[in-house]
């Protein structure tokens, strides 16, 4: 019988896989793959969601870590993350500025900055109180756009940073006390409008 489950399983993705993404779309949602992954967390961890906005990325980090803070300065975004996580124990929203986040010292195994940056006057300045946070070995991921031409974004959404290059970001990690910097540029998606992003992670202190 396991014989015969191995060839049928084997002969339908023989026969399948010219239409598979579009399959597992159907039966699982485009995005069910991505949902698994913040399961290779330390299930223990405590992570910040640091420039939160509505809650989205706490949401899905918290069933698979042991807590996670929440951090934005804009009260209304505040409103949206507490509606979206009121049925998070686990998760605690918390009002300041990233340059000044109410955190204490070394109270993070991990950190987050998911397309916020490039709204500070000075990202410096955040990623200095990223460390700070972060215990010693902590993991900071930041997503952010690529160096881009788009001048309206400053007057549409408050953009102060047209992007960051490499060689900008990683200067700004280093100046801050982080190592191992790695920089990734993500796919590009022709369905979308913005400009290319990236994804970085650094360790805090030396590797």
């Amino acid at each position: 019988m396991f014989s015969h489950r191995q060839s049928t399983s084997r002969e339908f993705f023989e026969s399948a896989a010219g239409q598979w993404d579009k399959l597992r779309e159907e039966l699982f949602g485009r995005a069910s793959h991505l949902q698994a992954l913040p399961a290779l967390l330390d299930p223990e961890w405590t992570v910040g969601d640091l420039g939160c906005g509505t809650g989205a990325v706490a949401a899905a980090l918290a069933p698979f870590v042991g807590r996670v803070i929440a951090v934005d300065r804009s009260g209304d975004m505040l409103q949206g993350a507490r509606r979206r996580l009121r049925d998070y124990v686990n998760v605690e929203v918390r009002r300041g500025e990233l340059e000044s986040l109410p955190i204490a010292d070394a109270e993070l195994d991990a950190a987050t900055l998911l397309l916020v940056l490039h709204h500070l006057p000075g990202p410096a300045e955040a990623l200095a109180e990223a460390a700070r946070v972060l215990r010693p070995g902590g993991r900071l991921l930041i997503c952010d756009m690529l160096p881009h031409d788009r001048e309206a974004y400053r007057q549409q959404m408050g953009h102060v940073w047209l992007g960051f290059s490499e060689e900008q970001l990683k200067g700004f990690l280093a100046d801050a006390g982080f190592s191992g910097a790695r920089i990734v540029p993500l796919a590009s998606n022709t369905a979308v409008k913005g400009p290319g992003l990236f994804v970085a992670r650094a360790i805090k202190g030396s590797l």
